[in-house]
Formats: C-alpha cells, structure tokens, sequence
C-alpha cells in the first residue's frame, strides 16, 4: 500500500510541474449524487459516506508532444441540511489526460471528452453539450441521469 501511495505521489508532482505554467483549456465545475461511477471511483463502500459530491474538472490545453493534462478534484460527504456544503468534507484529487472523441448512443457526431486517471481503472466520458457545460455519460455513452437535488452537468467556470 505504502509503494502505492509513493507512485500517485510522484505522478501528482510530475502532473503539477508539467502542467503549473499552462493556462487551462477550459474548467468545469459541477455536483452530482454519488452514483455506481463516483463510488468506486472514489474507492467508498459505505453508503452513509457520500450523499453528492462537487467537481472541479480542469482540461489543459492540447499539446502535440505529449498527452493533454487533466486535474480532477472532487469534495464529497453527506450535504449539511439547508447548505451547498458538507457535515463531514471529504476530498480527494486525480491527475491524468484527456482527448477528443466522437459519438454518443444518440448522437454519432457529438464531441466527447474522454478523461482518462492516472491509477484508477476507469475512464470518465464527458459530451461537449455547448462551449459553457459538459455532460458525464455512462459507459454505453447514455446521458447520466441524475436526481432532484444534482444532475451530471457542469458548466464553464469564469476565468
């Protein structure tokens, strides 16, 4: 577990020094309910732990010589009652890169964000809904559908 620790460790400070001079490409922020990909994800077993979560999504700009970095950051808990914040914050931060795909299960020429994390094994799809708000899709590329207090959407946060 220890040699674990050590590798994402090193990957975050080679993801941050590759990418702390680069302006972003984009970030998105959004929240949405700790579903059957967030779970896992975030390697949490307990229902009681996680009610939503908040994202924070930076896309860095594309590079020819190299893959196009991604930082995730993630805050989650059980929503504290009449609050947009926590009983009992929990965070936690991925490092990676992204591409550009094409296609969804109803739409073949949409742009999709493929969002790839260092150390876990899952890919996050994203489709590109308009220049200011991405959608996370499922793994057959469906729209996730989310509940009456948080949905899949994120939109462009302002510079």
């Amino acid at each position: 577990m220890k040699n674990y620790l050590k590798y994402f460790a090193i990957v975050g400070i080679l993801f941050i020094s590759c990418v702390q001079d680069s302006k972003p490409f984009a970030v998105f922020v959004g929240s949405s309910p700790c579903g059957n990909i967030i779970k896992p994800l975030l390697g949490i077993k307990d229902e009681n732990e996680c009610e939503f979560t908040k994202w924070s999504l930076t896309l860095y700009p594309q590079n020819t010589n190299a893959p196009s970095a991604v930082k995730l950051v993630y805050r989650y808990g059980i929503g504290k009652p009449n609050t947009s914040g926590f009983v009992d914050e929990r965070n936690a931060e991925f490092a990676g890169h992204w591409t550009i795909q094409k296609g969804t299960q109803t739409k073949p020429e949409a742009t999709v964000y493929q969002v790839t994390l260092y150390g876990v094994d899952k890919n996050l799809l994203f489709v590109k809904l308009s220049d200011k708000a991405i959608h996370l899709l499922d793994s057959q590329r469906n729209l996730m559908i989310g509940n009456s207090g948080h949905s899949y959407t994120f939109s462009k946060a302002k510079p």
